[in-house]
């Protein structure tokens, strides 16, 4: 160690300044960790949820559960029907509702590609979208009672109609023609729709995966503001709101966002989990919190020796980083 150049007290400081530095060595290097986080990083956090609606029983069972309950509705509803009521319908959405579109999530994984109007357009195009467990015998079985399927989906209706209509038919839904697929046109606001529905039939029940779907007025609000309005709306769930079972994607994500109108597409992989990691709700063991606050203590320790480091070469009219180099030369 190269210090015979400081006096004995500028040694000592240096010496104590060499412990805390390699103390806190490997913890200097978590920002440039950080700062590499890239859009394949993001793309891995979809796989436990992908892996859940793909090969869980218990995603089959929620299905399975929703459509029972909504036929139950169904059936209820063509019962009471009288002659001169409105005809009855049902309004459901398309993607992860009864479509499932897992592989297109799944395919993501292990790149660096994202979700993109082009290449969610390749994917309606391909149609190889399945039919979500129970959903192509639940729509027979609603067309099969003379009621209306309306599919009310913010897929376009200039660029991804045909491919999905194709699809779609292939499942074995019924009522697929444009007069029964309300596919987005200029706003993906489903409102408009629902309220054209409305006019002409009484629905039975709505559909979705999303609360988007659903006529209560969530579109485009944030989180605190979505979950007021399902809770002022929790007794028509199982009712009137049939919900179904999707954790990958969805309104609920970008809603977390709360710094004002800014926009959460917009923003890069890294800040994108910083936001989601932000809206947890945590438990630490306290055997981890004396970790953190041991791992907190050294950081500091290390910022307050990079600073008196900083002091002495000034002094010295040393170039920056002299210290460091003496010491560990």
């Amino acid at each position: 160690m190269k210090l015979f150049w400081m006096g004995k007290k500028k040694q000592l400081l240096v010496a104590a300044a060499l412990c805390v530095s390699f103390i806190g060595a490997p913890l200097a290097q978590a920002p440039a960790e950080a700062a590499s986080f890239s859009q394949e990083d993001l793309n891995d956090e979809l796989m436990m949820a992908v892996g859940w609606m793909q090969n869980s029983a218990e995603y089959r069972e929620l299905c399975y559960q929703a459509y029972n309950v909504a036929l139950l509705q169904v059936k209820q509803a063509v019962a009471n029907h009288k002659q001169g009521d409105k005809p009855l319908a049902i309004v459901l959405d398309a993607d992860e509702t009864v479509l499932d579109n897992s592989a297109f999530e799944a395919g993501l994984i292990d790149t660096d590609g994202a979700y993109s109007t082009k290449t969610w357009t390749e994917w309606c195009a391909a149609g190889e979208a399945l039919a979500m467990p129970g959903a192509t015998e639940y729509l027979q079985a609603v067309d099969k009672l003379g009621v209306q399927i309306f599919y009310v989906t913010n897929r376009s209706m200039d660029t991804q109609y045909e491919g999905s209509a194709t699809n779609m038919k292939a499942l074995g839904f019924p009522q697929i023609d444009k007069q029964h697929m309300l596919f987005k046109t200029t706003t993906s606001n489903k409102q408009p729709r629902y309220d054209a529905i409305e006019q002409k039939y009484d629905v039975v029940v709505y559909m979705g995966d999303n609360a988007g779907d659903l006529p209560i007025g969530t579109y485009h609000k944030k989180q605190t503001m979505r979950n007021a309005i399902i809770d002022a709306n929790k007794n028509k769930f199982g009712l009137k709101y049939i919900v179904l079972p999707n954790p990958s994607y969805g309104d609920w994500e970008p809603a977390q966002y709360d710094e004002g109108d800014g926009n959460y597409w917009a923003l890069s992989p890294k800040q994108k989990r910083e936001v989601r990691n932000k809206a947890l709700r945590k438990w630490v063991a306290p055997t981890e919190k004396k970790r953190m606050k041991t791992e907190a203590t050294q950081h500091s320790l290390v910022d307050q020796v990079k600073a008196e480091e900083a002091a002495i070469e000034k002094a010295h009219g040393l170039p920056a980083g002299a210290i460091a180099n003496d010491i560990h030369n």
